[in-house]
C-alpha cells in the first residue's frame, strides 16, 4: 500500500517511529530512524549517497547490537521493564538497519 491510499496510517507509523525514539532517549537512534526515513520517502537513492548511507546503516547496526548486548548483560532488567524493553528494541532496530544497509548496497552498485 501506499503512502497517497492511506496517508493517516502513514502518518500513525511515523508517530510510532517518533515514540520510540521518545523512550529511547538515544541520539543515534533519532539519527538511524532519520536516516531510515529519509531513504523511505525518497527510495530512489543515488549510487553515491547509497555508499554513505550504507556505511552508516551498517555502523549504527553494529552499535545498536553492542548496546543490546549491554542491557541483555550489564544493564539486565526483569521482562517489562525499561531496561528489558530497551534490549529488545535495540536487537530488533539493530536487524532493521543491516537489512537496510544489504539493500542500498544493491542500489549503491547500480549505475543510473
Amino acid at each position: 500500500m501506499s503512502q497517497s491510499e492511506n496517508p493517516l496510517k502513514y502518518l500513525s507509523d511515523v508517530q510510532d517511529i517518533v515514540d520510540l525514539n521518545d523512550f529511547m532517549q538515544d541520539e543515534a537512534f533519532g539519527e538511524a530512524c532519520d536516516l531510515a526515513l529519509h531513504v523511505l520517502v525518497k527510495p530512489d537513492v543515488p549510487p553515491a549517497t547509497a555508499k554513505k548511507a550504507l556505511i552508516q546503516m551498517e555502523a549504527y547496526a553494529f552499535r545498536f547490537r553492542m548496546q543490546a548486548q549491554a542491557y541483555m548483560t550489564i544493564k539486565q532488567g526483569k521482562a517489562g521493564t525499561d531496561e528489558n524493553k530497551k534490549k529488545n528494541i535495540y536487537f530488533a532496530v539493530s536487524d532493521a538497519c543491516h537489512e537496510l544497509a544489504g539493500a542500498l548496497k544493491y542500489l549503491a552498485r547500480t549505475e543510473f
